[in-house]
């Protein structure tokens, strides 16, 4: 069993958007000016991934701002979080640019595979990534196939580990504010950020918020804001759904079948929130 807490490590939380586009590529403001708007929003960190082209080094007064790119090999969305040093991507494989981005020591991270069009099937030939997006506001807003539930279910009842994340992928104002996710780390720099996003210590969120998460002696407990619905999702047919008017917790017996579970919350808005899978192998 391989079970990674946040709630169990020392640190702070700290707020953050991993998808983001300015003026640089296809958003609506400057890098500055979409710095700005995050921070008012009370956002920690913010990484900046204009399409084919990594901005140059902003510092910002209270935002953590860290440079990233997103790439279109094939039919795939890339993004390389962290990323220093641009590099040839045209006519390459979605496998290339991943190595090459994980050369770079950055975070990789498979964009909207519902809104690309990518398969399941598609995703696990590719390996080195870090995660997927289970949640794209822009893809919500624009044309209603902002999440990838499936694609991470599948990934993981393959036995592959992978992690999720909300973005908001944002190109203009109504964008802002829609996914996002909380990290776990001791200081609010960008080796600390990075490092405990490798290591799984955050959840994903559209705006529910997780408390606490724990396991003790095969019982798996979460603690959340008021919902209306607490999934416990595992392999094939195992798991369980809990729900009730505000509820703020749920506890889950493993049966040892599972393969894996993961906890998605949803409250009376329609808000959500992930964790990062559970592996049991």
């Amino acid at each position: 069993m391989e079970i990674i807490n946040p709630f169990e490590v020392k640190g702070n939380w700290y707020k953050g958007n991993l998808h983001t586009h300015t003026k640089n590529s296809d958003g609506q403001f400057t890098p500055e000016e979409i710095c700005e708007i995050y921070s008012k929003a009370n956002y920690d960190f913010l990484a900046i991934t204009d399409h084919n082209r990594i901005s140059d080094e902003i510092r910002h007064t209270r935002l953590l701002v860290i440079r990233g790119v997103e790439l279109q090999p094939e039919k795939f969305h890339i993004l390389g979080i962290g990323i220093k040093n641009e590099f040839y991507t045209e006519g390459n494989t979605a496998q290339y640019v991943i190595d090459t981005i994980n050369k770079n020591a950055s975070l990789v991270i498979l964009a909207h595979p519902y809104w690309c069009g990518n398969t399941s099937s598609e995703l696990l030939q590719l390996d080195g990534y870090i995660g997927i997006e289970i949640y794209n506001n822009v893809c919500q807003y624009l044309i209603g196939k902002g999440y990838s539930n499936v694609h991470l279910d599948e990934i993981l009842q393959s036995g592959k580990r992978t992690f999720c994340f909300a973005v908001d992928d944002s190109h203009s104002e109504e964008h802002i504010g829609g996914g996002f996710i909380m990290v776990k780390a001791e200081k609010l720099t960008e080796e600390d950020i990075l490092n405990s996003i490798k290591r799984g210590l955050f959840y994903s969120s559209t705006g529910a918020l997780i408390k606490n998460l724990s396991f003790k002696e095969h019982l798996l407990s979460v603690h959340c804001s008021p919902a209306k619905s607490i999934d416990f999702i595992g392999y094939n047919a195992s798991g369980k759904r809990f729900t009730g008017k505000d509820i703020e917790g749920a506890e889950y017996e493993i049966k040892g079948s599972e393969i894996y579970i993961r906890i998605e919350i949803t409250d009376r808005y329609g808000k959500k929130a992930w964790t990062n899978p559970i592996v049991f192998l």
